[in-house]
């Protein structure tokens, strides 16, 4: 059995219109379906939840190759898709760029699907959001 390693609780009170608090307190955020000063999606939650968990794991595979120094960033563009007024066709589609200080795009392309594997994101969605990966120099 797993360890568990932490739990994060956030409450939603009226859906995309509404608001998302961490039982912590730590995050508040107003949540809206248009784009209205002030607010976010719950598509931008994910993006960045996403992006930091990837970014996080990558450092595994880099420390492994004595790359761990490297500075690095991953930008997470998450798109939503459907067909309205059918509800039932949403789904999220996610492309994932990174940039790995000191590496060439392809280096970096080949640690990104590894991270891949590693990512509990990742692993989350998989065989259910298509992802793909480019990187930059």
């Amino acid at each position: 059995m797993s360890k568990k390693m932490g739990v994060s609780t956030v409450i939603n009170e009226g859906g995309r219109e509404g608001v998302s608090k961490s039982l912590s307190g730590h995050l508040e955020v107003k949540t809206t379906g248009t784009k209205k000063e002030g607010y976010t999606n719950p598509e931008e939650l994910f993006a960045a939840g996403f992006s930091a968990c990837f970014n996080g794991a990558l450092i595994f595979p880099l420390e492994r190759d004595g790359h761990g120094d490297l500075p690095r960033s991953i930008r997470a563009e998450v798109t939503l898709l459907g067909d309205l007024p059918d509800f039932t066709t949403l789904h999220l589609a996610v492309h994932l760029i990174g940039k790995i200080e000191g590496l060439s795009k392809e280096q970096t392309l080949n640690y990104m699907k590894e991270t891949d594997d590693i990512c509990p994101y990742s692993k989350a969605i998989k065989g259910n959001v298509e992802v793909t990966f480019e990187a930059e120099e």
